[in-house]
Protein backbone atom coordinates (compact mmCIF):
# COMPACT_ATOMS: atom_id res chain seq x y z
CA UNK A 1 0.00 0.00 0.00
CA UNK A 2 1.22 3.48 -0.55
CA UNK A 3 0.68 6.23 1.93
CA UNK A 4 -1.17 9.36 1.09
CA UNK A 5 -2.79 11.79 3.36
CA UNK A 6 -5.86 12.99 1.75
CA UNK A 7 -7.44 15.98 0.41
CA UNK A 8 -7.18 19.21 2.12
CA UNK A 9 -10.71 18.52 3.15
CA UNK A 10 -9.42 15.40 4.72
CA UNK A 11 -10.55 13.12 2.06
CA UNK A 12 -7.14 12.63 3.23
CA UNK A 13 -8.71 11.05 6.14
CA UNK A 14 -7.19 7.84 5.17
CA UNK A 15 -9.68 6.82 2.60
CA UNK A 16 -7.42 4.01 2.08
CA UNK A 17 -4.85 2.44 4.32
CA UNK A 18 -5.95 -0.61 2.40
CA UNK A 19 -5.45 -3.88 4.26
CA UNK A 20 -2.76 -2.77 6.66
CA UNK A 21 -0.95 -5.87 7.86
CA UNK A 22 0.72 -6.22 11.24
CA UNK A 23 2.24 -9.63 10.64
CA UNK A 24 2.06 -10.15 6.89
CA UNK A 25 2.81 -8.57 3.54
CA UNK A 26 0.85 -5.47 2.63
CA UNK A 27 -2.17 -6.01 0.44
CA UNK A 28 -0.98 -3.37 -1.94
CA UNK A 29 2.62 -2.54 -2.77
CA UNK A 30 2.67 0.42 -0.40
CA UNK A 31 0.84 2.08 2.45
CA UNK A 32 -1.43 4.81 1.27
CA UNK A 33 -3.71 7.43 2.65
CA UNK A 34 -6.33 8.63 0.21
CA UNK A 35 -7.13 12.25 -0.09
CA UNK A 36 -6.20 12.44 -3.61
CA UNK A 37 -4.90 10.24 -6.39
CA UNK A 38 -1.39 9.19 -7.37
CA UNK A 39 0.69 7.43 -9.96
CA UNK A 40 4.45 6.85 -10.06
CA UNK A 41 5.29 10.57 -10.37
CA UNK A 42 2.26 12.75 -9.77
CA UNK A 43 -0.27 13.40 -7.02
CA UNK A 44 -3.52 15.39 -7.18
CA UNK A 45 -6.31 16.35 -4.76
CA UNK A 46 -9.12 18.90 -4.49
CA UNK A 47 -8.91 22.02 -2.29
CA UNK A 48 -12.22 23.50 -1.06
CA UNK A 49 -11.05 25.95 1.56
CA UNK A 50 -11.48 29.06 -0.62
CA UNK A 51 -15.15 28.35 -1.34
CA UNK A 52 -14.59 26.86 -4.77
CA UNK A 53 -13.10 23.48 -5.76
CA UNK A 54 -9.54 23.71 -7.09
CA UNK A 55 -7.43 20.75 -8.19
CA UNK A 56 -3.92 20.84 -6.75
CA UNK A 57 -1.08 18.83 -8.24
CA UNK A 58 2.37 18.00 -7.03
CA UNK A 59 4.40 15.28 -5.31
CA UNK A 60 4.52 13.41 -2.03
CA UNK A 61 7.35 11.73 -0.12
CA UNK A 62 6.62 8.65 1.98
CA UNK A 63 8.57 6.82 4.68
CA UNK A 64 7.43 3.94 6.90
CA UNK A 65 8.68 1.97 9.85
CA UNK A 66 8.62 -1.78 10.31
CA UNK A 67 5.54 -3.35 11.88
CA UNK A 68 6.17 -3.85 15.58
CA UNK A 69 3.88 -5.14 18.32
CA UNK A 70 0.87 -4.69 16.07
CA UNK A 71 1.73 -1.06 15.24
CA UNK A 72 2.84 0.58 12.00
CA UNK A 73 4.23 4.11 11.80
CA UNK A 74 4.58 6.37 8.80
CA UNK A 75 5.31 9.90 7.65
CA UNK A 76 4.11 11.64 4.49
CA UNK A 77 5.13 15.07 3.15
CA UNK A 78 3.12 16.89 0.45
CA UNK A 79 4.15 19.75 -1.83
CA UNK A 80 1.24 20.80 -4.01
CA UNK A 81 0.02 23.78 -5.95
CA UNK A 82 -2.09 25.34 -8.68
CA UNK A 83 -0.20 27.95 -10.69
CA UNK A 84 -3.28 29.46 -12.35
CA UNK A 85 -4.90 30.14 -8.97
CA UNK A 86 -1.67 31.15 -7.22
CA UNK A 87 -2.03 28.40 -4.61
CA UNK A 88 0.69 26.46 -2.80
CA UNK A 89 0.26 23.84 -0.10
CA UNK A 90 2.76 22.09 2.18
CA UNK A 91 1.68 19.34 4.57
CA UNK A 92 3.43 16.81 6.79
CA UNK A 93 1.62 13.96 8.52
CA UNK A 94 2.94 11.38 10.99
CA UNK A 95 0.57 8.54 11.88
CA UNK A 96 0.31 5.27 13.78
CA UNK A 97 -1.91 2.34 12.86
CA UNK A 98 -2.70 -0.32 15.46
CA UNK A 99 -3.85 -3.76 14.34
CA UNK A 100 -5.99 -6.18 16.34
CA UNK A 101 -6.50 -9.67 14.90
CA UNK A 102 -9.26 -12.18 15.56
CA UNK A 103 -9.06 -15.27 13.37
CA UNK A 104 -9.31 -14.24 9.73
CA UNK A 105 -10.37 -10.72 10.62
CA UNK A 106 -8.47 -7.68 11.82
CA UNK A 107 -9.40 -4.17 12.89
CA UNK A 108 -7.03 -1.31 12.01
CA UNK A 109 -7.27 1.89 14.04
CA UNK A 110 -5.31 4.90 12.78
CA UNK A 111 -4.34 7.93 14.82
CA UNK A 112 -2.29 10.98 13.84
CA UNK A 113 0.77 11.90 15.91
CA UNK A 114 1.68 15.12 14.15
CA UNK A 115 0.03 17.19 11.47
CA UNK A 116 1.24 20.47 10.03
CA UNK A 117 -0.21 22.29 7.04
CA UNK A 118 0.16 25.69 5.46
CA UNK A 119 -1.78 26.97 2.45
CA UNK A 120 -1.03 30.14 0.54
CA UNK A 121 -3.63 31.58 -1.84
CA UNK A 122 -2.20 34.72 -3.43
CA UNK A 123 -1.46 37.01 -0.45
CA UNK A 124 -3.64 35.02 1.94
CA UNK A 125 -2.17 32.44 4.30
CA UNK A 126 -4.15 29.63 5.92
CA UNK A 127 -2.46 27.98 8.91
CA UNK A 128 -3.82 24.84 10.56
CA UNK A 129 -4.72 25.51 14.20
CA UNK A 130 -6.47 22.33 15.28
CA UNK A 131 -7.62 18.98 13.96
CA UNK A 132 -9.55 15.97 15.17
CA UNK A 133 -9.55 12.60 13.50
CA UNK A 134 -11.08 9.13 13.89
CA UNK A 135 -10.56 6.16 11.53
CA UNK A 136 -11.27 2.42 11.78
CA UNK A 137 -11.16 -0.37 9.19
CA UNK A 138 -12.24 -4.00 9.25
CA UNK A 139 -10.37 -6.44 6.99
CA UNK A 140 -11.65 -9.96 6.38
CA UNK A 141 -8.96 -12.29 5.01
CA UNK A 142 -10.61 -14.99 2.92
CA UNK A 143 -8.61 -17.72 1.14
CA UNK A 144 -8.32 -15.91 -2.19
CA UNK A 145 -9.57 -12.39 -1.42
CA UNK A 146 -9.10 -9.79 1.30
CA UNK A 147 -12.22 -7.68 1.83
CA UNK A 148 -12.21 -4.30 3.56
CA UNK A 149 -14.71 -1.82 4.94
CA UNK A 150 -13.89 1.38 6.82
CA UNK A 151 -15.28 4.61 8.23
CA UNK A 152 -13.78 7.92 9.30
CA UNK A 153 -14.58 11.46 10.41
CA UNK A 154 -12.36 14.52 10.72
CA UNK A 155 -12.42 18.19 11.63
CA UNK A 156 -9.80 20.82 10.75
CA UNK A 157 -9.68 24.44 11.88
CA UNK A 158 -7.62 27.07 10.01
CA UNK A 159 -6.68 30.62 10.85
CA UNK A 160 -6.62 33.04 7.91
CA UNK A 161 -3.93 35.72 8.06
CA UNK A 162 -3.21 35.37 11.80
CA UNK A 163 -6.77 35.51 13.07
CA UNK A 164 -8.45 37.63 10.41
CA UNK A 165 -10.94 34.77 9.85
CA UNK A 166 -11.56 31.17 10.83
CA UNK A 167 -12.26 28.34 8.40
CA UNK A 168 -13.59 24.98 9.58
CA UNK A 169 -13.51 21.90 7.34
CA UNK A 170 -15.43 18.79 8.41
CA UNK A 171 -15.51 15.49 6.53
CA UNK A 172 -16.90 12.00 7.04
CA UNK A 173 -17.22 8.96 4.86
CA UNK A 174 -16.80 5.26 4.23
CA UNK A 175 -14.70 3.00 2.08
CA UNK A 176 -14.98 -0.54 0.72
CA UNK A 177 -12.44 -2.58 -1.15
CA UNK A 178 -10.83 -5.89 -1.94
CA UNK A 179 -7.43 -7.24 -2.88
CA UNK A 180 -6.53 -10.46 -4.67
CA UNK A 181 -4.02 -11.85 -7.13
CA UNK A 182 -5.81 -10.34 -10.14
CA UNK A 183 -6.46 -6.85 -8.89
CA UNK A 184 -7.34 -4.46 -6.13
CA UNK A 185 -10.10 -1.92 -5.90
CA UNK A 186 -10.94 0.53 -3.17
CA UNK A 187 -13.82 2.95 -3.47
CA UNK A 188 -14.31 5.79 -0.99
CA UNK A 189 -17.29 8.09 -0.68
CA UNK A 190 -16.97 11.28 1.34
CA UNK A 191 -19.20 14.14 2.42
CA UNK A 192 -17.88 17.44 3.72
CA UNK A 193 -18.61 21.03 4.67
CA UNK A 194 -16.58 24.24 4.81
CA UNK A 195 -17.55 27.18 7.07
CA UNK A 196 -15.95 30.64 6.79
CA UNK A 197 -16.41 33.35 9.41
CA UNK A 198 -14.43 36.57 9.74
CA UNK A 199 -13.13 39.39 7.60
CA UNK A 200 -11.87 39.64 4.06
CA UNK A 201 -9.30 42.24 2.99
CA UNK A 202 -10.49 44.11 -0.09
CA UNK A 203 -7.33 46.23 0.00
CA UNK A 204 -4.63 47.15 2.54
CA UNK A 205 -6.98 49.16 4.75
CA UNK A 206 -10.47 47.88 3.99
CA UNK A 207 -11.65 44.74 5.88
CA UNK A 208 -15.18 43.50 5.24
CA UNK A 209 -16.97 41.03 7.53
CA UNK A 210 -18.49 38.03 5.78
CA UNK A 211 -19.46 34.44 6.40
CA UNK A 212 -20.41 31.56 4.14
CA UNK A 213 -20.85 27.79 4.04
CA UNK A 214 -20.55 25.16 1.36
CA UNK A 215 -20.99 21.40 1.08
CA UNK A 216 -19.38 18.87 -1.21
CA UNK A 217 -19.07 15.18 -1.89
CA UNK A 218 -16.22 13.19 -3.36
CA UNK A 219 -15.77 9.75 -4.82
CA UNK A 220 -12.29 8.31 -5.08
CA UNK A 221 -11.36 4.96 -6.58
CA UNK A 222 -8.06 3.11 -6.63
CA UNK A 223 -8.00 0.25 -9.12
CA UNK A 224 -5.20 -2.20 -9.94
CA UNK A 225 -5.95 -4.66 -12.70
CA UNK A 226 -4.03 -7.61 -14.09
CA UNK A 227 -5.25 -9.03 -17.39
CA UNK A 228 -4.12 -11.20 -20.30
CA UNK A 229 -4.20 -10.30 -23.96
CA UNK A 230 -3.23 -12.37 -26.98
CA UNK A 231 -0.48 -11.00 -29.20
CA UNK A 232 -0.16 -12.56 -32.63
CA UNK A 233 3.21 -12.83 -34.32
CA UNK A 234 3.37 -11.17 -37.74
CA UNK A 235 6.02 -13.36 -39.40
CA UNK A 236 4.72 -16.58 -40.93
CA UNK A 237 7.98 -18.45 -40.53
CA UNK A 238 8.07 -18.57 -36.74
CA UNK A 239 7.81 -21.50 -34.36
CA UNK A 240 4.70 -20.16 -32.60
CA UNK A 241 1.85 -18.08 -33.99
CA UNK A 242 1.58 -15.88 -30.92
CA UNK A 243 1.16 -15.88 -27.19
CA UNK A 244 -0.43 -14.21 -24.20
CA UNK A 245 0.95 -11.11 -22.55
CA UNK A 246 0.15 -10.37 -18.95
CA UNK A 247 -0.57 -6.69 -18.26
CA UNK A 248 -0.81 -4.89 -14.94
CA UNK A 249 -1.90 -1.28 -14.50
CA UNK A 250 -3.15 1.04 -11.77
CA UNK A 251 -5.73 3.77 -12.24
CA UNK A 252 -6.90 6.30 -9.66
CA UNK A 253 -9.95 8.43 -10.28
CA UNK A 254 -11.47 11.31 -8.33
CA UNK A 255 -14.90 12.86 -8.87
CA UNK A 256 -16.32 15.81 -6.92
CA UNK A 257 -19.47 17.87 -6.82
CA UNK A 258 -21.02 20.38 -4.46
CA UNK A 259 -22.89 23.59 -3.74
CA UNK A 260 -20.59 26.58 -3.35
CA UNK A 261 -21.13 30.25 -2.34
CA UNK A 262 -21.45 33.17 -4.75
CA UNK A 263 -18.32 35.13 -3.84
CA UNK A 264 -16.95 38.42 -5.15
CA UNK A 265 -13.33 38.97 -4.08
CA UNK A 266 -13.96 36.63 -1.14
CA UNK A 267 -17.09 38.47 0.04
CA UNK A 268 -20.50 36.83 -0.13
CA UNK A 269 -22.28 38.50 -3.08
CA UNK A 270 -25.66 36.78 -2.80
CA UNK A 271 -27.39 33.93 -1.02
CA UNK A 272 -27.55 31.74 -4.10
CA UNK A 273 -25.42 28.58 -4.29
CA UNK A 274 -23.42 27.61 -7.35
CA UNK A 275 -23.28 23.96 -8.41
CA UNK A 276 -19.82 22.80 -9.42
CA UNK A 277 -18.42 19.40 -10.36
CA UNK A 278 -15.32 17.91 -11.90
CA UNK A 279 -13.00 14.93 -12.04
CA UNK A 280 -9.37 13.93 -12.32
CA UNK A 281 -7.62 10.68 -13.24
CA UNK A 282 -4.04 9.43 -12.98
CA UNK A 283 -2.78 6.19 -14.52
CA UNK A 284 0.31 4.23 -13.67
CA UNK A 285 2.76 2.78 -16.17
CA UNK A 286 1.60 -0.59 -17.53
CA UNK A 287 3.78 -3.59 -16.67
CA UNK A 288 4.00 -6.40 -19.24
CA UNK A 289 5.10 -10.00 -18.89
CA UNK A 290 5.12 -12.71 -21.57
CA UNK A 291 3.61 -16.06 -20.62
CA UNK A 292 4.57 -19.56 -21.66
CA UNK A 293 3.26 -20.61 -25.07
CA UNK A 294 1.42 -23.94 -25.18
CA UNK A 295 2.57 -26.13 -28.09
CA UNK A 296 -0.39 -28.49 -27.81
CA UNK A 297 -1.44 -30.31 -30.95
CA UNK A 298 -4.79 -31.55 -29.67
CA UNK A 299 -6.31 -28.20 -28.67
CA UNK A 300 -6.18 -26.44 -32.04
CA UNK A 301 -9.74 -25.57 -32.92
CA UNK A 302 -11.04 -26.99 -29.64
CA UNK A 303 -14.03 -25.14 -28.12
CA UNK A 304 -11.92 -24.40 -25.01
CA UNK A 305 -8.66 -23.61 -26.83
CA UNK A 306 -8.43 -20.00 -25.59
CA UNK A 307 -9.07 -20.98 -21.96
CA UNK A 308 -6.59 -23.84 -22.12
CA UNK A 309 -3.81 -21.72 -23.60
CA UNK A 310 -4.32 -18.89 -21.08
CA UNK A 311 -4.31 -21.22 -18.08
CA UNK A 312 -1.31 -23.10 -19.46
CA UNK A 313 0.56 -19.82 -19.83
CA UNK A 314 -0.08 -19.05 -16.17
CA UNK A 315 1.40 -22.39 -15.12
CA UNK A 316 -1.92 -23.96 -14.12
CA UNK A 317 -1.10 -27.16 -16.04
CA UNK A 318 2.16 -28.97 -15.48
CA UNK A 319 2.33 -30.83 -18.80
CA UNK A 320 5.28 -30.05 -21.07
CA UNK A 321 4.54 -32.48 -23.92
CA UNK A 322 2.75 -31.97 -27.22
CA UNK A 323 -0.69 -33.10 -26.03
CA UNK A 324 -3.15 -31.77 -23.49
CA UNK A 325 -5.79 -34.54 -23.56
CA UNK A 326 -8.73 -32.19 -23.02
CA UNK A 327 -11.34 -34.92 -22.50
CA UNK A 328 -9.55 -36.76 -19.70
CA UNK A 329 -10.66 -36.27 -16.07
CA UNK A 330 -9.15 -33.52 -13.95
CA UNK A 331 -7.95 -34.68 -10.54
CA UNK A 332 -8.00 -33.02 -7.13
CA UNK A 333 -4.22 -32.79 -7.03
CA UNK A 334 -4.13 -31.14 -10.44
CA UNK A 335 -6.80 -28.66 -9.36
CA UNK A 336 -4.70 -27.79 -6.30
CA UNK A 337 -1.69 -27.00 -8.46
CA UNK A 338 -3.82 -24.94 -10.83
CA UNK A 339 -5.27 -22.88 -7.97
CA UNK A 340 -1.78 -22.15 -6.63
CA UNK A 341 -0.84 -20.72 -10.03
CA UNK A 342 -4.08 -18.80 -10.59
CA UNK A 343 -4.21 -17.32 -7.07
CA UNK A 344 -0.44 -16.80 -6.64
CA UNK A 345 -0.51 -18.74 -3.38
CA UNK A 346 2.94 -18.94 -1.73
CA UNK A 347 4.58 -22.33 -1.48
CA UNK A 348 6.95 -23.75 1.15
CA UNK A 349 10.58 -22.75 0.76
CA UNK A 350 12.80 -25.45 -0.66
CA UNK A 351 15.48 -25.35 2.01
CA UNK A 352 15.71 -24.44 5.71
CA UNK A 353 17.70 -21.27 5.20
CA UNK A 354 16.09 -19.84 2.10
CA UNK A 355 13.22 -17.46 1.60
CA UNK A 356 12.54 -18.33 -2.01
CA UNK A 357 9.05 -19.43 -2.92
CA UNK A 358 8.83 -22.81 -4.59
CA UNK A 359 6.58 -22.13 -7.55
CA UNK A 360 5.98 -23.17 -11.13
CA UNK A 361 7.15 -21.43 -14.29
CA UNK A 362 8.91 -18.03 -14.12
CA UNK A 363 5.70 -16.32 -15.15
CA UNK A 364 4.16 -17.61 -11.94
CA UNK A 365 7.17 -17.11 -9.69
CA UNK A 366 7.59 -13.48 -10.72
CA UNK A 367 4.14 -12.72 -9.35
CA UNK A 368 4.21 -14.89 -6.26
CA UNK A 369 5.25 -12.05 -3.99
CA UNK A 370 3.44 -9.18 -5.65
CA UNK A 371 -0.23 -9.96 -5.26
CA UNK A 372 0.13 -8.91 -1.65
CA UNK A 373 -2.69 -10.93 -0.14
CA UNK A 374 -2.53 -10.11 3.55
CA UNK A 375 -1.56 -13.14 5.55
CA UNK A 376 -0.06 -14.98 2.56
CA UNK A 377 3.53 -15.35 3.74
CA UNK A 378 6.02 -18.04 2.64
CA UNK A 379 5.54 -21.28 4.52
CA UNK A 380 8.23 -23.08 6.46
CA UNK A 381 10.57 -25.70 5.06
CA UNK A 382 9.42 -29.27 4.55
CA UNK A 383 12.63 -30.68 6.08
CA UNK A 384 11.31 -31.56 9.56
CA UNK A 385 7.62 -31.18 8.80
CA UNK A 386 4.96 -33.53 10.11
CA UNK A 387 2.76 -34.66 7.18
CA UNK A 388 -0.65 -33.04 6.92
CA UNK A 389 -2.04 -36.04 5.05
CA UNK A 390 -1.61 -39.77 5.47
CA UNK A 391 -1.99 -40.39 1.73
CA UNK A 392 0.65 -37.89 0.55
CA UNK A 393 4.28 -37.99 1.66
CA UNK A 394 6.08 -34.77 2.53
CA UNK A 395 8.72 -35.73 -0.03
CA UNK A 396 6.15 -35.93 -2.83
CA UNK A 397 7.02 -33.14 -5.34
CA UNK A 398 3.36 -32.11 -5.44
CA UNK A 399 2.94 -32.02 -1.65
CA UNK A 400 3.75 -28.31 -1.50
CA UNK A 401 0.75 -27.52 -3.70
CA UNK A 402 -1.61 -29.55 -1.54
CA UNK A 403 -0.31 -27.95 1.60
CA UNK A 404 -0.62 -24.45 0.10
CA UNK A 405 -4.30 -24.80 -0.81
CA UNK A 406 -5.11 -26.65 2.42
CA UNK A 407 -3.53 -24.09 4.74
CA UNK A 408 -5.01 -21.20 2.75
CA UNK A 409 -8.44 -22.75 3.26
CA UNK A 410 -9.10 -23.11 -0.47
CA UNK A 411 -9.31 -26.93 -0.50
CA UNK A 412 -10.07 -29.28 2.37
CA UNK A 413 -9.39 -32.98 2.60
CA UNK A 414 -11.80 -35.75 1.71
CA UNK A 415 -11.63 -37.30 5.16
CA UNK A 416 -9.45 -37.38 8.30
CA UNK A 417 -5.87 -37.04 7.10
CA UNK A 418 -6.79 -37.60 3.45
CA UNK A 419 -6.24 -35.25 0.52
CA UNK A 420 -6.98 -37.81 -2.20
CA UNK A 421 -5.02 -36.07 -4.98
CA UNK A 422 -5.73 -38.78 -7.59
CA UNK A 423 -9.50 -38.71 -7.22
CA UNK A 424 -11.35 -37.12 -10.18
CA UNK A 425 -13.02 -33.82 -9.40
CA UNK A 426 -16.74 -33.29 -10.02
CA UNK A 427 -18.29 -30.08 -11.29
CA UNK A 428 -20.03 -29.54 -7.94
CA UNK A 429 -16.77 -29.98 -6.02
CA UNK A 430 -14.96 -27.53 -8.27
CA UNK A 431 -17.66 -24.87 -7.83
CA UNK A 432 -17.68 -25.32 -4.05
CA UNK A 433 -13.90 -24.84 -3.97
CA UNK A 434 -14.05 -21.66 -6.06
CA UNK A 435 -16.86 -20.12 -3.98
CA UNK A 436 -15.00 -21.04 -0.78
CA UNK A 437 -11.89 -19.32 -2.12
CA UNK A 438 -13.94 -16.13 -2.47
CA UNK A 439 -15.32 -16.50 1.06
CA UNK A 440 -18.88 -16.19 -0.28
CA UNK A 441 -20.32 -19.58 0.66
CA UNK A 442 -22.32 -17.97 3.47
CA UNK A 443 -23.90 -15.23 1.33
CA UNK A 444 -26.87 -17.28 0.15
CA UNK A 445 -30.28 -17.11 1.86
CA UNK A 446 -30.97 -19.26 4.90
CA UNK A 447 -32.73 -22.58 4.51
CA UNK A 448 -33.14 -24.73 1.42
CA UNK A 449 -32.22 -22.87 -1.75
CA UNK A 450 -32.92 -23.75 -5.35
CA UNK A 451 -31.17 -22.86 -8.59
CA UNK A 452 -32.53 -22.38 -12.10
CA UNK A 453 -30.76 -25.43 -13.53
CA UNK A 454 -32.93 -28.14 -15.06
CA UNK A 455 -31.19 -30.76 -12.90
CA UNK A 456 -31.36 -28.73 -9.68
CA UNK A 457 -32.59 -31.81 -7.79
CA UNK A 458 -29.29 -33.57 -8.52
CA UNK A 459 -27.19 -30.94 -6.70
CA UNK A 460 -25.80 -32.52 -3.49
CA UNK A 461 -27.05 -30.93 -0.27
CA UNK A 462 -23.50 -30.10 0.87
CA UNK A 463 -22.87 -28.21 -2.39
CA UNK A 464 -26.24 -26.48 -2.76
CA UNK A 465 -25.49 -23.19 -0.89
CA UNK A 466 -22.20 -22.69 -2.77
CA UNK A 467 -23.68 -23.53 -6.17
CA UNK A 468 -26.55 -21.13 -5.49
CA UNK A 469 -23.96 -18.36 -4.98
CA UNK A 470 -21.90 -19.57 -7.95
CA UNK A 471 -24.93 -19.21 -10.23
CA UNK A 472 -25.70 -15.71 -8.92
CA UNK A 473 -22.18 -14.44 -9.58
CA UNK A 474 -21.78 -16.20 -12.93
CA UNK A 475 -19.37 -19.02 -12.05
CA UNK A 476 -21.94 -21.79 -12.53
CA UNK A 477 -23.55 -21.99 -15.96
CA UNK A 478 -25.66 -24.68 -17.53
CA UNK A 479 -25.28 -26.21 -20.96
CA UNK A 480 -27.43 -25.23 -23.92
CA UNK A 481 -30.32 -27.16 -22.40
CA UNK A 482 -29.97 -25.66 -18.93
CA UNK A 483 -28.32 -28.66 -17.24
CA UNK A 484 -25.44 -28.15 -14.79
CA UNK A 485 -24.55 -31.87 -14.44
CA UNK A 486 -23.11 -31.27 -10.95
CA UNK A 487 -22.03 -34.86 -10.29
CA UNK A 488 -20.21 -35.45 -13.56
CA UNK A 489 -16.42 -35.57 -13.49
CA UNK A 490 -14.76 -32.35 -14.65
CA UNK A 491 -12.73 -32.79 -17.81
CA UNK A 492 -9.39 -31.09 -18.31
CA UNK A 493 -10.91 -28.70 -20.86
CA UNK A 494 -13.80 -27.88 -18.52
CA UNK A 495 -11.32 -27.24 -15.70
CA UNK A 496 -9.57 -24.65 -17.87
CA UNK A 497 -12.92 -22.98 -18.57
CA UNK A 498 -13.89 -22.98 -14.87
CA UNK A 499 -10.55 -21.47 -13.86
CA UNK A 500 -10.60 -18.82 -16.57
CA UNK A 501 -14.18 -17.91 -15.68
CA UNK A 502 -13.07 -17.56 -12.06
CA UNK A 503 -10.23 -15.25 -13.10
CA UNK A 504 -12.58 -13.12 -15.19
CA UNK A 505 -14.91 -12.79 -12.22
CA UNK A 506 -12.01 -11.47 -10.14
CA UNK A 507 -10.95 -9.13 -12.94
CA UNK A 508 -14.32 -7.77 -14.05
CA UNK A 509 -17.39 -8.52 -11.96
CA UNK A 510 -15.78 -7.62 -8.64
CA UNK A 511 -14.57 -4.33 -10.10
CA UNK A 512 -18.04 -3.56 -11.42
CA UNK A 513 -19.55 -4.17 -8.00
CA UNK A 514 -17.01 -2.18 -5.98
CA UNK A 515 -16.26 0.62 -8.43
CA UNK A 516 -18.69 1.18 -11.30
CA UNK A 517 -21.85 0.43 -9.30
CA UNK A 518 -20.86 2.59 -6.33
CA UNK A 519 -19.48 5.64 -8.11
CA UNK A 520 -20.43 5.29 -11.76
CA UNK A 521 -16.78 5.12 -12.82
CA UNK A 522 -16.10 3.69 -16.26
Amino acid sequence: MSARWGALVFLATFLSMVFIPATSAAALDYYRFHGGIKNEKDYAEVLYITGEPVILRGTIQESFGQARDGRITGRVTYRLGNTDKGITLTRTVSFVTSVEKNGRQEVNTTTVDRFSETITVGKNRYALQDFQFSRSDLIDHQPAVDYKSGNWSARKVYSLNNGQATVVVETWGDTVGYNHAWGSTETAREEGTVSFSGKVALDKTNLVATSWNCSFSQGVSYHRTRYLEYQANEPQNISFAGGYVENSRTTETLQYQGSFPDLDNGVLASTKLIKREGDCELQGLADKNRLWVAQLADVRGHWAEGDIRQMYGLGAFEETGDYFYPTLPFYRGQFARALVAVLDLPLPVEDTGGSRLAAGPPAVRSLAGTSGLAGRTPQTSQAQEKPLFTDVAVTDPAYKYYRAVYEAGVMTGTGPGLFNPTRPLTRAEALVILVRALGLEGRGPAGYVTTSFMDDAEIPSWARPAIYVAEKIGLARGDEYGFLKPNEVLSRAEAAVFLNRFVRYLQEEMTADYRERLLGFN
